[in-house]
């Protein structure tokens, strides 16, 4: 989400891809693509920041959706097929599989019940 604002406001301002710094980075992370959906625009902008990056720095992406899914989520067939395209070309793709870490340690909380709270 904050990937995609900051690439919709250097378009917006006539500057796509000009002078930041996860532009000219050799490593950038982008997490939890897929969290949310997003528009046909926003998908251009994503397209155009992984095609500005193919073969010319790493990329890695993380997500909770298969790459079948993404469709879905990035409305247009075409592009999200350019994007795979670009992104599995010189890829390692590691698939963790199992439960969140997050619920677990949540769940092994003492849960405290309302009516053992004083007020």
């Amino acid at each position: 989400d904050d990937l995609i604002k900051k690439l919709k406001k250097d378009h917006e301002a006539g500057r796509p891809g000009k002078g930041r710094s996860y532009h000219k980075s050799s490593l950038v992370i982008v997490d939890e693509v897929g969290y949310a959906p997003i528009t046909r625009e926003e998908c251009n902008l994503f397209f155009r920041f992984i095609a500005n990056r193919y073969e010319r720095a790493s990329t890695i992406i993380t997500s909770n959706k298969a790459f079948s899914d993404w469709t879905e989520l990035f409305q247009d067939p075409v592009i999200v097929t350019a994007v795979l395209d670009r992104l599995l070309h010189h890829s390692v793709v590691i698939n963790i599989k199992g439960n969140s870490y997050r619920l677990k340690k949540n769940n092994e909380k003492e849960v405290i019940k309302a009516d053992q709270i004083e007020m």
